[in-house]
């Protein structure tokens, strides 16, 4: 039996307890690890195995982060991480799903930090990622290239 939240997320895009894109599974499970490793707590993924983290409610739609922790530091910050493949960085689809996890940053005092991948057959991503938030007026407290 489907729960509400597993029947919203079959309906919504991006709300998926589990990520099913390959590439961005593979990264997924690298910052999991990373994170895990050095320690950092309340590790939430959408991975196989892993609690999801919780579905974030926008006012155009809902969206669930790729992952959540909370590092050591004494004030244990949170981290909201999205994943992002060379052909998401432009996709226009994007934009809501990055606002909301921003403001989300915002409103529970987490660092917004986005993961891409060190090469692509177009390119870095980074740079073009990193226009494009600024295009958005949004701040990411990191971008790691792995």
């Amino acid at each position: 039996m489907e729960t509400n939240n597993e029947k919203e997320a079959l309906l919504n895009p991006g709300c998926e307890p589990v990520v099913e894109d390959e590439e961005r599974r593979r990264l997924l499970w690298l910052m999991a690890e990373y994170f895990r490793t050095i320690g950092y707590t309340d590790i939430k993924a959408r991975l196989p195995g892993f609690m999801p983290p919780p579905i974030l409610s926008g006012t155009i739609e809902d969206h669930r982060p790729d992952f959540t922790c909370r590092q050591s530091d004494s004030a244990r910050t949170p981290i909201i991480l999205e994943i992002v493949t060379p052909h998401m960085v432009e996709d226009p689809t994007a934009e809501n799903r990055w606002s909301l996890l921003a403001s989300a940053a915002k409103l529970y005092n987490a660092e917004l930090h986005f993961v891409v991948p060190k090469w692509a057959s177009t390119g870095a991503v980074d740079p073009a990622l990193k226009r494009r938030l600024a295009r958005m007026e949004l701040t990411a407290n990191r971008v790691w290239t792995v």
